[in-house]
């Protein structure tokens, strides 16, 4: 396996995020529920905060009121782990013409630091932020501490599936997962059914993915396995028929990652994984890759030969949900507003925002939006992702993976 000789972008950003919130923000006190009759959405794990109050976040107003104030404000500006912001911009500003999107793509982990210091030095310069999870700290680090609000007008979340719904620390449009493809043209059938097949001496070196340690979606990932790790002791049982014992691990899902390292092969980036399984030579057993659920759009642009492992124990994967949130101290509040709106696919679902998201690979958490996928979003056996959890053990497992190599 290749080894990491330096110290990971991912490991570093979490550990200076952490010193920086211990010594530089507040920590608010948590609000309960606010799910008024006429009201916005709001997490449990929301804050008070007289600002969101002041800037209608916990009310729904029409688009109507909110584009005749975003229009005095002029702009909006979005943090964005996702390209497809770009897409969002141009059917915005011609739906909204007078409000610009100032857009920045950034990784998860840069947002999250970002996010951190500019609020810590009295910059308030975020209106929107769209991101993934990272190891909890989104949820635990800025949530939980009045930096990040979930906006969700009520005319929209009566159409949004549960948990996203009531549970969500943010307006979630859209859910990916990272997930195993394997080679069909080889495979009539998933060569796999079980995470602990891929430690058995037949996968050597035949598992591919992308480096956990610059990638913050595959780390959490790899925490869902320790998180659930009962889980994962059942599933060692029904794959080798007698109960697990552990080799110097905390848990059943250390213990897996720790065989799942001697077969596993990184490679430089997810086009190269996707190529190795598509394009496998028929006189040589075809590798499986993990990759995100959305690989599989590309890897049939390119009539690559491969698909989803669906049935996989003891799941298929934990949730990576698109996490959108106002941030505090909004410049721009009311477009920024408009803009959720727009991307929530307005109060009929027909808005053109939804479309860059609604892709096959991709499940919108609207129930009324058509998506493209051969499963349902609540058919899918996947873990719920819970925040609270993977934030205490996060660092652990990185630390884990760092000493296995």
């Amino acid at each position: 396996m290749k080894k990491v000789r330096n110290i990971s972008a991912l490991l570093l950003t979490f550990t200076i995020v952490l010193a920086a919130c211990s010594s530089s923000t507040p920590t608010p006190t948590a609000a309960s529920d606010k799910k008024t009759t006429g009201g916005a959405a709001s997490a449990g794990g929301a804050v008070k905060s007289e600002w969101a109050e002041s800037a209608g976040l916990y009310k729904t107003e029409t688009v109507e009121e909110l584009y005749e104030k975003a229009k005095k404000e002029g702009k909006v500006t979005v943090y964005s782990t996702s390209g497809r912001i770009n897409d969002v911009e141009k059917t915005f500003e011609k739906k909204y013409p007078g409000i610009d999107i100032e857009a920045f793509d950034l990784k998860s982990n840069v947002i999250m630091d970002k996010v951190i210091r500019e609020q810590a030095a009295g910059i308030f310069n975020a209106d929107l932020v769209l991101t993934k999870e990272v190891g909890g700290g989104i949820e635990e680090e800025l949530v939980k501490k009045g930096m990040l609000f979930k906006y969700l007008p009520s005319d929209i979340a009566a159409k949004i599936h549960e948990p996203y719904k009531s549970e969500g620390i943010a307006f979630v449009p859209y859910m990916e997962f990272r997930t195993l493809f394997y080679n069909t043209e080889q495979n009539k059938t998933p060569p796999v059914n079980n995470w602990w097949d891929l430690t058995t001496p037949e996968w050597k070196n035949r598992v591919l993915m992308v480096d956990p340690l610059q990638s913050p979606a595959q780390m959490d990932m790899f925490v869902a396995f320790v998180v659930n790790s009962d889980d994962m002791a059942k599933a060692y049982k029904e794959k080798f028929g007698k109960d697990i014992v552990l080799n110097g691990t905390k848990n059943a899902g250390y213990e897996f990652l720790q065989q799942f390292y001697k077969n596993a092969i990184l490679v430089k980036s997810s086009v190269d994984g996707q190529d190795a399984v598509g394009k496998a030579a028929p006189n040589k057993p075809a590798p499986v890759f993990i990759g995100v659920s959305g690989d599989i759009r590309k890897m049939s642009e390119k009539g690559l030969k491969a698909d989803i492992i669906w049935d996989m124990k003891p799941k298929l994967s934990v949730a990576d949900e698109g996490l959108l949130f106002v941030g505090n101290k909004a410049p721009h509040p009311n477009a920024a507003k408009l803009l959720v709106r727009w991307m929530a696919g307005e109060a009929d679902g027909k808005g053109e925002g939804t479309m860059p998201f609604n892709e096959i690979g991709s499940w919108m958490t609207r129930t009324d939006v058509q998506h493209k996928n051969a499963k349902n979003i609540n058919e899918l056996n996947i873990w719920q992702y819970d925040s609270e959890k993977f934030y205490k053990v996060y660092q652990d497992v990185v630390n884990f993976w760092i000493k296995n190599q």
